[in-house]
């Protein structure tokens, strides 16, 4: 531990200087099986004696070999493992240029595969160049979440209302298997894909020139996929119950929620067919309290939705790999989502100096939704030659239907009652095609390039009446279309430790939209974005990245909508046409320790920043619309530390320090608005035993801000007891989720006339049990890993 702090405290002084004072050198050998043939494939680890820590790490080739290079003298220990073999230690002593070993004989198991109890797992976060990887797998208190919630435990992301936002920024491009979600309702989407479907997440702060432009942080949602021949899969279950006193509460129901899930896969010669599916039915409540001050008065809202939903999520495809030179795929996939919630809402009308009530009245609001997607993919690999030249060219075509019904009912203490229906029905068809070539040029250098067009075509329409007249002012139609071409350029160098990552992406967007056949917005525009990522390898332990993205975030095409939309008689939402893209710079210095992020300075500055609640005041009515407001700069300080303790504790634990700094001219003056929060979050597992574990994870926040928002500190925390059967073929978990119930969002506005403070909280404390069953063929094969063409398309449609 002193050898750790002295090293790191010397990189803090001297980031950019690494010294060796230990002669470099190499060590050979060969391993031999039972029959002194080579063992090919067999893992060679060298491994620190203090604590058995990973220096390098190789396979075996075709003739047992391996050969580690650049090795500092001193003592170690060689650890040789494989499959059905036992694992060999040997302890070597390096102080030549280079060390031949004896040849290792490797000794068969005694015990027979199927009897082989496998302790080791992923760690729970992997730093890797450019990216954060999340091994959801290896998290107990993710089992029977949805993808929403599991976002929850990824480092520095916080959800409010359905909002990701990660390190104090809320551009967060979200994908699922490497597809993002640009025109769909991202947020209700999560909801809908279980935990058991999830593998792991990529987290990328400073996404390259290979990603499309759109969005800060890219958070990659990898869902399962099998790589074992034959036939096999995966069964789950997954139930839930919220835990709350209604009668204190104010609650007429309880609160559920169950999810079977399947996943199957089937791989035999050239053929590979795979597929699974999920079923989630849920109910749930979310409660918001307002207090609005209007001049001399005094409005207090209280809101209870009550939501009931039933969703079917599903995918399935196959692979035919026809030679070693080309491999072609199709995939299926969607979703379907049904249900609706019940609002009521309760408002109560005062002097502010008095407290004298003047009016009350009461809202009722039963809204139906249904949504599905369908989205077909053909995706063709090539690979020229054995150096890896290849080309993948993937085309998408993709189906969305959204309808939304509002029966608003306006119960007033006055005989003056009113009942509306607003109704929004919007198809969304895109197309998208993409081409990326890989050239390797030496050894060490790689030159990537691709190409993108996608088409996106939407039709929204919105049918308003009120007492049964329909009024036609306040109906409309927004038809809106959207052309993107991309081209990029990206080449990868590598020189002894060091890495070099450098690309420029061109895009060009042509957008227009009319409404009741008027045109509201027509955009042709080209923008370059340049990027380049810098790691070096400074030890057997230590690593620095240096990081920096141009980003734009367009205009969802919901905040362009200039629909007016009622939430209840006093609230509504507009959209606008005329917003222009906000452009952000971002910069970001890291180390790493052993493979885990540890410390991190994060600058990112955005001009032109989209508001999407930009408030205002409009008799006794609040709106919000998005508005192009303000100048942003966003400082973040990440300080992470592993936790191992003995065998049987580890885990991790990490902080943030966020600066988030608003400037902006609005309503006739200057907001400046500045706070600095801290953000920790933890996760540690204990395992007494090898088949039992014991995780404990969760956040906790200070006061921070965003947009015009000062929001309360806030925090969660998650216990889950897991229980491993059946040769670890069978697993139960229990999860109690939220176990404080302090999950809640307290905030305030005040700025100008808007005096607004709020509470709000949901269903976020419940207690789940779930199982999960594997079988069949446990041999492995190599898994084709690809994304699609629609990698970056389906976020912009915000409804809720």
């Amino acid at each position: 531990m002193n050898n750790f702090i002295k090293t790191y405290l010397l990189l803090l002084i001297f980031p950019a200087v690494s010294v060796s004072l230990k002669a470099q050198n190499s060590i050979k050998g060969i391993v031999l099986d039972e029959k002194q043939k080579p063992a090919i494939s067999a893992s060679v680890a060298l491994l620190l004696p203090e604590d058995s820590a990973l220096v390098k790490s190789a396979l075996t080739g075709n003739d047992g070999n391996y050969l580690f290079s650049d090795i500092p003298s001193g003592k170690y220990v060689l650890s040789v493992s494989k499959i059905g073999y036992k694992t060999m230690y040997k302890k070597v002593s390096i102080d030549s240029a280079l060390v031949s070993l004896d040849a290792i004989h490797l000794q068969t198991s005694a015990v027979e595969l199927s009897e082989v109890v496998v302790t080791a797992q992923k760690p729970f976060l992997e730093q890797k160049p450019g990216k954060l990887v999340v091994n959801v797998e290896s998290s107990a208190t993710s089992a029977g979440s949805n993808a929403l919630e599991v976002l929850k435990k990824v480092p520095g992301v916080i959800i409010r209302n359905d909002k990701i936002s990660i390190s104090g920024r809320s551009n967060v491009m979200i994908y699922i298997d490497g597809r993002s979600s640009q025109y769909t309702d991202i947020s209700q989407v999560l909801k809908d894909v279980s935990a058991a479907n999830i593998s792991k997440i990529e987290v990328i702060t400073n996404p390259g020139a290979k990603y499309d432009a759109a969005g800060g942080s890219v958070i990659n949602i990898i869902l399962k996929r099998n790589a074992k021949s034959g036939t096999n899969g995966s069964v789950s279950l997954s139930g839930g119950i919220g835990l709350y006193d209604k009668q204190k509460e104010g609650f007429d129901r309880n609160f559920y929620r169950v999810s079977p899930t399947i996943n199957l896969n089937h791989r035999k010669g050239k053929i590979n067919l795979y597929g699974n599916y999920s079923f989630n039915h849920r109910n749930w409540f979310e409660y918001n309290e307002f207090v609005r001050v209007i001049q001399s008065e005094r409005y207090f809202q209280t809101n209870l939705f009550y939501y009931n939903m039933n969703s079917h999520v599903y995918r399935t495809g196959i692979d035919y790999y026809a030679d070693k030179h080309n491999t072609f795929g199709f995939l299926l996939s969607g979703y379907q989502r049904s249900g609706g919630s019940d609002m009521t809402n309760h408002t109560e009308q005062s002097l502010e100096s008095t407290g004298q009530l003047l009016n009350s009245f009461e809202t009722i609001n039963d809204i139906t939704l249904k949504r599905h997607n369908y989205t077909a993919n053909l995706n063709w690999k090539h690979v020229f030659d054995s150096s890896g030249r290849q080309l993948n060219i993937d085309a998408d075509y993709s189906t969305f239907l959204l309808n939304n019904s509002s029966d608003i009912t306006n119960n007033a203490s006055s005989p003056d009652k009113k009942v509306s229906n607003q109704r929004v029905n919007n198809p969304v068809r895109l197309i998208v095609v993409k081409a990326d070539y890989s050239q390797p040029i030496s050894k060490t250098a790689t030159l990537e390039t691709g190409l993108k067009i996608s088409y996106a075509n939407i039709d929204n329409y919105l049918r308003f009446t009120q007492n049964g007249v329909l009024n036609t002012d306040r109906n409309d139609e927004f038809l809106y279309n959207e052309n993107i071409n991309a081209a990029y350029v990206n080449y990868i160098q590598k020189y002894k430790s060091w890495q070099f990552s450098g690309g420029l992406r061109a895009e060009q967007t042509i957008a227009t939209g009319s409404s009741e056949a008027k045109e509201v917005l027509s955009r042709n525009y080209w923008q370059l974005f340049p990027s380049f990522l810098v790691s070096k390898k400074v030890n057997a332990h230590f690593a620095a990245v240096v990081q920096y993205s141009r980003r734009i975030d367009r205009p969802s095409y919901q905040q362009q909508n200039p629909f007016i939309l009622f939430l209840d008689s006093l609230t509504y939402t507009k959209g606008n046409p005329l917003l222009k893209p906000q452009l952000t710079n971002a910069y970001k210095f890291s180390l790493t320790y052993d493979n885990l992020p540890l410390f991190s300075v994060s600058y990112n500055k955005t001009k032109d920043v989209i508001f999407d609640n930009a408030p205002k005041q409009e008799g006794n009515q609040t709106y919000t619309t998005p508005e192009n407001l303000a100048r942003f700069k966003n400082i973040v300080f990440e300080l992470n530390f592993p936790i191992q303790i003995g065998k049987k504790i580890n885990g991790y634990c990490g902080n943030q320090a966020i600066l988030n700094h608003y400037t902006a001219d609005y309503l006739g003056s200057k907001y400046d608005g500045k706070r600095w929060n801290w953000l920790a979050y933890w996760q540690v597992a204990y395992t007494p035993v090898t088949s039992w574990s014991i995780e404990v994870s969760g956040y906790f926040t200070t006061k921070f801000l965003t947009e015009f928002f000062t929001i309360e500190k806030q925090g969660s925390l998650g216990i889950a007891i897991q229980k491993t059967v059946w040769e670890k073929k069978g697993k139960f978990t229990l999860n109690f989720n939220d176990v404080f119930f302090s999950e809640k969002t307290k905030g305030r506005i005040l700025y100008q006339d808007i005096n607004v403070k709020f509470r709000q909280w949901e269903e976020s404390r419940n207690v789940r049990l779930a199982f999960t069953y594997s079988f069949g063929n446990k041999n492995l094969n190599a898994v084709r890993a690809r994304k699609t063409a629609a990698d970056e398309e389906t976020k912009r449609i915000k409804t809720k």
